[in-house]
């Protein structure tokens, strides 16, 4: 395998440009509307639906402007596309990927509308409601030209992870396998997990599908997707505090927009594949 080299500040720049940002403050848009009569019970305010969400995962949810902006992506219009079928608007609250599912316990939003996968973990604290089959994905320096076939073929290297995610623990478990000399280098932006690989600290990063074609084409060449390494085996959801009485509205209003037709034209907006929206 080739050893990758040290890139300039500029490519680094373009490669931080994947993702924006999150801010510990709050990111709204504000309603002055009133309670709907479509509106499900239990919502923190009567007004509006509160998202939980991170803006640095493209093309889930990101911001327009890179670091600031409106708050864009596939997520994101689904988000508001809820608050709309409920007659209300949205309203974002900005945290960290590591903040999500505190805020949602924390009842400082209603929902964490995607970018997690539905593990059984994470099921046994939150209620979830699937909305598209997905699974992890392979990134490699675009100078390796080594042929990744199977897991053991990660035996020796650094992994490089979302702190906190589900692509850690994949990476984990791989790292387990392989002994010593295998380590996952966890950071809380996926920004940094992309740099650690271009600049040669990881050899190899573990990341989400529907992101990792994104993260790619964003790299100026500099990565490369190693297809079909992990198998599409789970699913992402949208989550909310266990036994929510917004689970089934949640159910409900997806399979509706699902069926409208309003869920695929947002996947074709920003690139992904209908065919891989399952909601249920």
């Amino acid at each position: 395998m080739k050893k990758v080299a040290a890139i300039g500040a500029a490519s680094v720049a373009a490669v931080l440009a994947l993702s924006g940002c999150a801010s510990s403050a709050p990111a709204t848009e504000e309603s002055g509307a009133a309670a709907s009569s479509d509106a499900p019970e239990g919502l923190i305010s009567p007004s509006t639906v509160t998202f939980c969400i991170d803006p640095e995962y493209p093309p889930l949810e990101y911001y327009e402007n890179g670091t600031d902006g409106e708050i864009i992506g596939f997520d994101a219009d689904a988000a508001r596309a809820i608050a709309a079928h409920w007659g209300l608007e949205a309203t974002f609250e900005v945290t960290t990927f590591e903040g999500l599912q505190p805020g949602i316990q924390a009842a400082r939003c209603d929902i964490i509308p995607g970018g997690l996968y539905m593990s059984e973990t994470r099921l046994e604290v939150l209620d979830g409601v699937q909305y598209m089959q997905t699974g992890p994905a392979l990134i490699v320096s675009a100078e390796d030209d080594t042929d990744y076939s199977e897991e053991a073929d990660l035996c020796g290297l650094t992994i490089s992870a979302q702190s906190g995610s589900e692509n850690a623990t994949i990476g984990e478990e791989i790292a387990a396998e392989c002994g010593d000399g295998t380590s996952v280098d966890q950071y809380p932006k996926t920004a940094d997990t992309v740099v650690a690989v271009v600049n040669g600290a990881a050899g190899a990063l573990i990341e989400t599908d529907v992101a990792a074609a994104d993260i790619v084409s964003r790299s100026n060449g500099a990565l490369r997707l190693v297809s079909g390494f992990f198998p599409p085996s789970t699913q992402f959801g949208m989550f909310l505090a266990k036994d929510s009485p917004l689970t089934e509205p949640l159910a409900e209003a997806l399979q509706a927009l699902y069926d409208d037709g309003t869920l695929a034209e947002i996947a074709e907006e920003y690139n992904l594949d209908p065919a891989n929206l399952q909601v249920g």
